[in-house]
């Protein structure tokens, strides 16, 4: 009986005018912002790698330098884009798309696509996950509003109630005609997407945002089913819907934003950068200021290698201080990131929780970790680029300490091309796709929650059933 329900409720919406027009204008407008998101990817990945070869090739033709001046003319890390990026672009408009990696310091992300976008960025940001995440609930809400008050107000419900069929069976087939009535409707759109499963890298992401994204659209189909059976007519029906997509997409999310960065601020670039400066000088409990720490060492390196004098070493003192410097400050700003990790993250979570009360927030996460543009995956990046950063500097050093004696001038040219090109060279591994798993694990279990929640939700509304 529940398959004939569903079977009836597919071809009545195949007959009605509302599925086909509606589900042609929505394929078309992802198709259109897929198709954009794309190109748009495709000319940021070709910009990326001009700019991270030309960015080399001027590291390596300094010519004769000092090798320290060499270092500080830094090099660029930048973090390439996944197959998905473009189809949730997350928390990578607000971050910095390139590290300028220099000796002694650890530096914030640089040039943030957001601020040089157009003022109607402000207005919100029309992409592929917009029409995925907020328009097809409301493609669902439109076609399935009526799906039960049409039958009540038909007084079919009422003949259906008196031939002996019970509701849950009826609320279930109407769920499921609903569903399926949605995935035929955005069938065009799925095969126009198909570009992102030709990369080995995006096909098992994409088959993970498939498979989360009919889990969310039936969890709408279920909330729309349940207040179709509750309501007295259909135009009831559809405004409650309305009024609780507006709510799940735009107010609550927003306001618990809000609510969450008042509650767990971060500090500001002055703070952050101040705490940094003043460990620096200060030193962390324990380890007394920055001249006490330098002196100490000096007495160490010239006790253990027997000579009253700096200049008298047998390698270069100026790189064997820097490495030690340079330890410490790599030491300190290490401390102060994690710290700032962990707020942001203590945030994400604020956020997870405040949000619970709408599938719009779980599966926006998801969608970004799955497409590489989320918190978690910023992290590993910024720490590999760290990683490298520190590799590259202590190269340099270890090199000019090993090839100077004494102290030696900043001004003293004895470095050449051939020790730059010898620096090695910066490469990216993205984490896979079990790594966007294991981080989005809370926002997979609160999007199953809600299908368990919408399923009870339907058995309950199908005891309340009045014909």
């Amino acid at each position: 009986m529940m398959a004939a329900i569903a079977f009836k409720e597919v071809r009545m919406l195949l007959r009605g005018g509302r599925l086909w027009g509606l589900g042609l204008l929505v394929a078309l407008l992802l198709g259109g912002v897929l198709a954009l998101a794309a190109q748009q990817r495709h000319s940021a990945e070709r910009e990326r790698l001009q700019v991270e070869t030309t960015a080399r090739q001027q590291w390596d033709h300094q010519g004769e330098r000092n090798p320290h001046r060499a270092a500080h003319f830094g090099l660029y890390a930048f973090q390439p884009k996944s197959a998905l990026a473009g189809v949730a672009p997350g928390i990578a408009a607000q971050t910095g798309q390139a590290l300028w990696l220099e000796p002694h310091k650890r530096n914030m992300a640089m040039f943030a696509p957001a601020a040089d976008a157009a003022p109607s960025l402000g207005l919100g940001e029309f992409n592929p996950a917009f029409v995925l995440l907020a328009l097809v609930p409301l493609l669902i809400a439109v076609l399935g509003h009526a799906s039960v008050t049409q039958e009540r107000e038909h007084g079919t419900l009422r003949m259906l109630h008196a031939c002996g069929m019970r509701g849950l069976p009826l609320l279930l087939g109407k769920w499921l005609g609903l569903c399926a009535g949605v995935m035929l409707a955005l069938a065009p759109a799925w095969l126009g997407a198909g570009w992102l499963l030709l990369t080995p890298q995006g096909a098992q992401a994409t088959a993970a945002l498939l498979i989360a994204l009919c889990v969310y659209y039936a969890v709408w189909a279920a909330i729309t089913v349940c207040v179709s059976a509750q309501c007295a007519t259909s135009r009831a029906a559809l405004l409650v819907l309305l009024a609780l997509w507006v709510g799940a997409v735009f107010l609550l999310p927003r306001l618990s934003a809000s609510a969450v960065a008042q509650r767990a601020p971060l500090p500001t670039g002055a703070q952050f950068w101040a705490r940094i400066q003043h460990d620096m000088e200060n030193g962390l409990p324990g380890d007394g200021t920055a001249a006490q720490r330098l002196k100490a060492f000096d007495a160490r390196l010239l006790a253990d290698h027997g000579v009253a004098r700096l200049e008298d070493l047998p390698f270069g003192a100026n790189a064997s201080r820097r490495l030690f410097r340079d330890a410490y400050a790599t030491k300190v700003h290490a401390l102060h990131f994690d710290q700032l990790w962990q707020a942001q993250r203590a945030q994400q979570r604020l956020l997870r929780w405040a949000t619970a009360a709408t599938p719009y927030a779980s599966m926006q996460a998801i969608a970004s970790a799955l497409a590489g543009t989320d918190l978690a995956h910023r992290q590993h990046f910024e720490d590999a680029a760290e990683q490298y950063r520190q590799q590259y500097t202590i190269f340099m050093d270890e090199w000019d300490m090993h090839t100077t004696r004494g102290v030696t001038s900043f001004e003293s040219r004895y470095g050449g091309n051939a020790q730059w090109q010898a620096a090695p060279q910066w490469h990216y591994a993205a984490p896979d796709t079990g790594f966007a798993l294991r981080h989005s694990g809370a926002d997979w279990s609160l999007l199953s929650a809600w299908l368990l929640l919408g399923l009870g939700a339907l058995a309950w509304s199908a005891r309340k059933l009045q014909p």
